[in-house]
């Protein structure tokens, strides 16, 4: 199995992650796209992701959440900015409450994401920029990295 790589730009308050899947671009781009798998590998177990609302178009948005096991729920939104269709994709990311409501307790994040192929693989590497050095500390004690390479190998799974 692939590893994630992680680099922190703390100059910049990015988090850099890198991963190459044994998989065509279209393949790993439709576990992005498509709701239906999407919500197979975004939540790292024992979480679900359930999804309120998918609609995977510029100026569109992704409403979901992650269920633990206990019950909890951890809801969040992506707002579509930019999709180039199996090269990238830009997002707003943050954590809402049952209505939607953006939460103030953690600013958004900004979301890009680069898929590039040779073929037969595809490295998909995620940039994601934080509002502040506080919110980066805040995510990263939260184990966001983690929970990217638990998701990344769920996601790996998948394409096998």
């Amino acid at each position: 199995m692939n590893k994630t790589t992680f680099t922190e730009d703390l100059e910049n308050n990015r988090l850099i992650a890198v991963r190459t899947f044994d998989a065509p671009v279209e393949k790993v781009w439709k576990a992005w796209s498509d709701p239906d798998i999407l919500c197979q590998w975004w939540a790292p177990k024992p979480y679900i992701c359930k999804i309120d609302k998918m609609d995977f178009k510029v100026g569109g948005h992704w409403i979901y959440k992650m269920v633990g096991p206990e019950g909890d729920e951890h809801r969040g939104r992506m707002d579509y900015l930019e999709i180039d269709q199996h090269k990238k994709l830009e997002a707003e990311d943050y954590f809402v409450d049952e209505e939607g409501n953006a939460s103030l307790d953690i600013p958004p994040m900004q979301m890009f994401v680069k898929f590039e192929t040779d073929g037969s693989s595809t490295t998909v590497t995620t940039i994601t920029t934080f509002a502040s050095a506080e919110a980066f500390k805040q995510m990263a004690e939260m184990g966001m990295a983690e929970g990217w390479e638990l998701a990344c190998n769920q996601l790996e799974e998948l394409l096998v």
